[in-house]
């Protein structure tokens, strides 16, 4: 898709949570480049300081606002400061996430693994929740998750990715069908080995299962993952919703 047939986006107003690093960072400025407004959400507040002062640099519109994906109070402080600025929204990217429990099931910390549920599930519910009424009031809007592969298959030691990812991914679809009678779309994004320093924590040249040194997969940087996100959001008319777009090559 060319930058032309990105036009529709122009003074939009987007919210990305995880916009500090990696993908949320690229997509958030790649949005700012392009007239869109960005709220920027992380709990890292020197993190999405850098990204809104990076948009603001080539010219265009950002709000940082620090927040937990994992705590519901948080999440409605950032839908009222949204509210509270622009009274509106048109996109929200749901990004905020990470494998960050990588253990058998038997030898799994609890705790661990239930932040690693409420860090990848929770926070998607919760932003539905949180972003849906102010799309409501712009007529419509479009809510994109960054899901993953592994949300369709097992894998050893991942079990609360695995299993966060796959309800994420429920959890849109079922928002998909309750959502568009108000011309909300939602849809999955899965980009696939991308190399972010989150994603790249524990990846070895030795583990032969690892998409990273799978020769027949595509390994990005986050600014490759970057038009795909864009298209979904641009996309002429309604569009898709309840759909799972993919650049992961398995």
């Amino acid at each position: 898709m060319s930058q032309n047939l990105y036009a529709n986006l122009d003074g939009k107003i987007a919210l990305v949570t995880g916009a500090g690093l990696g993908i949320g960072s690229a997509l958030s400025r790649a949005l700012g480049r392009l007239g869109v407004t960005v709220i920027c959400a992380s709990r890292t507040q020197d993190d999405i300081d850098e990204v809104a002062e990076q948009i603001a640099d080539d010219g265009g519109k950002a709000l940082a606002v620090p927040t937990d994906v994992t705590r519901p109070d948080q999440i409605e402080s950032l839908a009222n400061a949204i509210n509270d600025n622009f009274g509106k929204l048109d996109l929200a990217f749901l990004n905020a996430g990470g494998n960050l429990q990588q253990d058998s099931i038997l030898d799994s910390d609890i705790d661990e693994w239930r932040a690693a549920i409420e860090l990848n599930l929770y926070s998607v519910f919760y932003g539905i929740r949180a972003v849906a009424p102010l799309m409501k009031k712009a007529g419509g809007g479009r809510i994109v998750l960054t899901g993953s592969a592994m949300a369709h298959y097992p894998a050893e030691n991942y079990s609360s990715y695995c299993v966060a990812k796959a309800g994420a991914r429920m959890l849109v679809n079922t928002a998909a069908l309750e959502l568009i009678t108000d011309n909300i779309t939602l849809n999955e994004f899965i980009p696939g080995p991308t190399r972010t320093l989150q994603a790249m924590k524990g990846v070895s040249e030795d583990n032969v299962s690892s998409p990273f040194n799978n020769p027949a997969e595509w390994v990005k940087e986050p600014e490759d993952v970057v038009d795909m996100l864009l298209t979904i959001a641009a996309y002429p008319g309604m569009g898709p919703t309840g759909q799972k777009f993919s650049l992961a090559r398995r």
